[in-house]
């Protein structure tokens, strides 16, 4: 059997491995230069560092346990984070309880609300009935509405903009029990990071993969999907057609309805339902720090980037040459004039409010800027989504679909793109294994 696989990401990856290994003949097909998707990296100075910010929970386990197939566990770091909220023209710092306690900028009881948001989600095992609300509904229920109003609801609108409303609560009750489900006994985040960069494991999961004989082309957009006959039968790249038994997607489903015009109407019309946020990272290398914050949440609608990152807070600045790394994060509609924005266009946007939040940085801590922009990085969940999100199996036979769309309740991540990569795989398979009993 002869499976194209559309996409070089960690799922594409991911379904490649699972189906090699059980004698499956895979060909990837990667529009870029190199594999790796979201997560691929770039040089800084001879380092590598992600194009966008990376790092795993305790409970992402689909994607340690693929780090440790691969002989890559030893390179595996946990440590504690410090989160922090910029908010009321100062920074908080919101990492543990006692952070959350001396919160000023609300009431004691209205801290407690706020810290219990940390807790109650872990036991919440019945996620359908989050369905039926709107994350602002169920964060002003659960902590009231001057928590919303202070902490969430900026947040919510720096993020999904006008979709802000829309979002429902069961999108923001997994971001919860995640982040909530990653702490120590003494309440501290605890992330982890590969030792000099996930870049290792994309490397050796590649190598993995042309070992077991995984023909991977690169440069090679899938121009169409053909189907024939309510079937897919093959894929038209450079404008050759190559026939092959299955297809696997993991691009976005407005990506698949431009190469799959065949698709049945209603099947399509749904797809075109779901509705994806672009975002754009800038990297700024410095040559000192800008705080000793981690991971600083923008709750100031006023200023364009949601997030600051600073990634050598988490991983020691000597595994990048001395250099300060920095992400600022800004998620957008695909038409925002900031996605199309050069690195330095997007630095003199933002040095006034980098001033506000950090008032002594100066541009001439700059020493290097980079820009990564992505079109498709965050669906919106809103209501009901269960009854948009699509199957991995098509109503198109020998076609199956698995992406960011299809990860549900989850949220998206490389853990999720790992898990529901082999997912699609074993549920193929499974198909497979039934029609041989069948016959």
């Amino acid at each position: 059997m002869k499976v194209a696989i559309i996409g070089g990401g960690l799922t594409g990856m991911s379904a490649a491995h699972v189906l090699s290994k059980r004698g499956v003949e895979c060909t990837i097909f990667e529009r870029d230069g190199a594999l790796g998707g979201l997560a691929a990296s770039f040089d800084i100075n001879g380092a590598r560092l992600e194009k966008f910010y990376r790092h795993l929970f305790t409970s992402d386990t689909a994607i340690v346990d693929l780090i440790e197939e691969l002989g890559l566990g030893d390179k595996m770091e946990w440590k504690a984070s410090v989160t922090s909220l910029y908010t009321h023209g100062r920074v908080y710092r919101l990492s543990t309880p006692v952070d959350v306690l001396r919160f000023s900028p609300l009431g004691f009881f209205d801290r407690i609300r706020l810290g219990m948001l940390a807790i109650w989600p872990r036991f919440i095992r019945d996620w359908k009935p989050l369905e039926e609300i709107t994350a602002r509904e169920w964060l002003i229920r659960m902590a009231g509405q001057r928590v919303y109003d202070v902490v969430w609801g900026p947040l919510m609108r720096a993020k999904f903009g006008s979709y802000a409303d829309q979002v429902a609560a069961v999108w923001f009750w997994n971001k919860l029990k995640l982040r909530g489900g990653s702490r120590s006994k003494e309440q501290s985040e605890q992330l982890g990071y590969m030792r000099d960069g996930f870049w290792q494991l994309i490397e050796k999961l590649e190598e993995r993969l042309r070992g077991q004989g995984v023909e991977i082309r690169l440069s090679s957009p899938v121009e169409r999907i053909r189907i024939e006959g309510g079937q897919t039968v093959g894929v038209v790249t450079q404008g050759k057609f190559i026939p092959f038994d299955r297809v696997v997607v993991t691009v976005a489903p407005e990506a698949l309805l431009e190469i799959a015009p065949d698709l049945p109407e209603e099947y399509a019309e749904r797809l075109g339902k779901i509705e994806y946020l672009a975002n754009i990272c800038l990297v700024m290398v410095l040559n000192r720090n800008l705080s000793s914050t981690y991971w600083l949440n923008i709750g100031d609608t006023d200023i364009p980037f949601v997030a600051v990152i600073e990634h050598t807070n988490f991983r020691p600045k000597s595994e990048y040459g001395g250099h300060h790394l920095v992400y600022l994060s800004r998620y957008m509609a695909a038409d925002d004039p900031y996605y199309a924005m050069t690195p330095q266009e997007l630095f003199r946007a933002y040095l006034p409010h980098l001033q506000n939040v950090f008032p002594e940085f100066s541009a001439d801590w700059v020493e290097a800027l980079y820009a990564w922009g992505e079109r498709y990085t965050q669906p919106v969940i809103a209501r009901h989504y269960s009854d948009l999100r699509p199957s991995l199996r098509t109503p198109v036979v020998n076609l199956w679909l698995s992406c960011m769309a299809s990860i549900y309740p989850e949220d998206r991540g490389m853990n999720y793109a790992v898990a529901y990569g082999q997912r699609v795989a074993e549920e193929m398979l499974s198909v497979l294994e039934d029609r041989s009993r069948d016959d």
